[in-house]
C-alpha cells in the first residue's frame, strides 16, 4: 500500500446502488466494510460502534482517523480513555449554526481528537468560532486526481458540444449536487443579465438533482428555461469532456440556515486540471480553490449581480480567459492534487502514531453518511 500503511476503511455509502457500492469496494486495495442502515438512530449509533469495537480489536491500529461529523463522534466515543491517536478531518459544516445538543456535541468530540486535519483555512476560522480546543490542527486542502482530469484535444470539445445539440454555444458549468448549499440558483438568476450580452451563452448543471424540479422551475419564471441543461450524474469520461468543452466554470456556494457551507472546492481543482477558470463566491472554502484574479475570479455569495459581471468579464476576453485557466491548471498541478496532500497526511499521521514504517490505519469514515 502506498507510503507502507495498511487502511482499513469503515463507511457509510448510502448514495450509490448496492451494485456500484459492491463493485467499487470490490476495485479497491484495501478492505472496505459498509456501514448498513439501521434506520433508529440511538440503535444505529449502537451498531456502528460496535463495528468500529470489532475492527479495532481484530487490527490493532496505530491511529484512527474520523472524517465527517457521525464519524468523528464515533471516533471520539471510542477512543474515550484509551490511549489510540485518532485524527479528526474537519471540513466546516460541522461547526454551524445548529446550537443546542448537536454543537456541543461536535465541539466535544473534535476536542478529544489527538490531531485535526481542516481541510481549509476557512475551516480552521470556523471551528475556531465554534470552541473547539483542539490540541493540534493542521490546514490540509483537498486535493484532485491529475490522472483522471486532463485537458483534452481541442476536436474531443467540438464533438461533444454537438452531441448536446449546443454548436457554437458559449458553456458554463457547475459540477455538484443541486441543492441549496450548492447555489445553483444564482447562477440562473445571473442568466438573464448573461444572456443580454452574450446571448449564446448556456449553462450545464452536472450532479445529482436533489432540488432539480426547484431549479427548472425558476428558470422558467426568469425566462431561461432553454439555456439550464440539467445533465444529472454522469460517467467520469464525459464529465471530463464536458470541463473540456465548458468555457467557465462557476461555483456559487453559499451558507444555508442549518450551518451547511462549501469547506474548500474541490470540483473547482478538477475543472482547473482541465484548464478551466472558475468563477466562485467567497466566504467560503472555495475562495482558498481559486487565485482571484488569476485563476479566476471570487465574487460575493447571493450576488447574481455580481456573478453575471465576472462571467461576462471571462467570456468577453478569451486571451484572458485562456490565461486563467492555464494559471489554474499549472496551480492545481503544482499545489492542488492529492499526491501533494497525501504527503502532508503521511507526515501528520506518522507524527502521530510514531511509526516509522507499515503501520496500519482504521478509518472510521471517510464520509459522515
Amino acid at each position: 500500500m502506498g507510503h507502507g500503511w495498511k487502511p482499513v476503511v469503515l463507511t457509510s455509502q448510502d448514495y450509490a446502488s448496492d451494485a456500484d457500492v459492491e463493485r467499487f469496494n470490490a476495485s479497491q486495495p484495501f478492505p472496505v466494510v459498509r456501514f448498513r442502515r439501521i434506520g433508529a438512530s440511538p440503535l444505529e449509533a449502537l451498531y456502528r460502534e460496535t463495528v468500529l469495537r470489532r475492527w479495532i480489536r481484530r487490527h490493532h491500529p496505530a491511529v484512527l482517523v474520523a472524517s465527517g461529523s457521525r464519524a468523528v463522534l464515533l471516533a471520539a466515543g471510542r477512543t474515550a480513555g484509551r490511549d489510540l491517536p485518532w485524527l479528526a478531518v474537519a471540513h466546516g459544516t460541522e461547526f454551524g449554526g445548529r446550537g443546542g445538543w448537536e454543537s456541543r456535541a461536535f465541539r466535544w468530540a473534535f476536542s478529544q481528537a489527538t490531531a485535526i486535519v481542516c481541510v481549509s483555512d476557512f475551516t480552521r476560522r470556523r471551528m475556531i468560532a465554534a470552541g473547539v480546543a483542539a490540541r493540534r490542527t493542521v490546514v490540509v486542502p483537498n486535493g484532485a486526481d491529475p490522472k483522471r482530469f486532463v485537458r483534452l484535444a481541442g476536436e474531443d470539445s467540438s464533438s461533444l458540444k454537438k452531441e448536446l445539440e449546443l454548436e457554437g454555444a458559449r458553456l458554463l458549468i457547475t459540477v455538484g449536487n443541486v441543492t441549496e448549499r450548492k447555489g445553483q440558483d444564482v447562477v440562473v438568476r445571473a442568466l438573464p443579465a448573461v444572456l443580454a450580452a452574450e446571448p449564446r451563452t448556456h449553462y450545464v448543471v452536472v450532479g445529482l438533482p436533489t432540488e432539480g424540479e426547484r431549479l427548472e422551475g425558476l428558470a422558467r419564471s426568469l425566462g431561461v428555461a432553454d439555456r439550464v441543461h440539467l445533465l444529472g450524474r454522469v460517467e467520469p469520461e464525459r464529465l471530463v469532456r464536458l470541463l473540456n468543452a465548458a468555457d467557465v466554470f462557476v461555483m456559487t456556494s453559499r451558507e444555508t440556515a442549518e450551518g451547511h457551507v462549501e469547506g474548500f472546492g474541490i470540483a473547482a481543482v478538477e475543472a482547473a486540471l482541465c484548464g478551466l477558470p472558475s468563477v466562485v463566491a467567497g466566504g467560503s472554502g472555495l475562495a482558498e480553490a481559486v487565485s482571484d484574479r488569476e485563476t479566476g475570479l471570487v465574487v460575493p455569495p447571493e450576488d447574481e449581480t455580481a456573478t453575471a459581471r465576472a462571467i461576462l468579464e471571462l467570456l468577453g476576453d478569451d486571451e484572458r480567459r485562456r490565461t486563467m485557466g492555464e494559471n489554474a491548471r499549472r496551480r492545481a498541478l503544482a499545489e492542488q492534487t492529492w499526491d501533494q496532500a497525501i504527503l502532508r497526511y503521511d507526515a501528520t499521521l506518522r507524527d502521530l502514531c510514531g511509526e516509522a514504517r507499515d503501520p496500519e490505519v482504521a478509518t472510521a469514515s471517510r464520509r459522515s453518511g
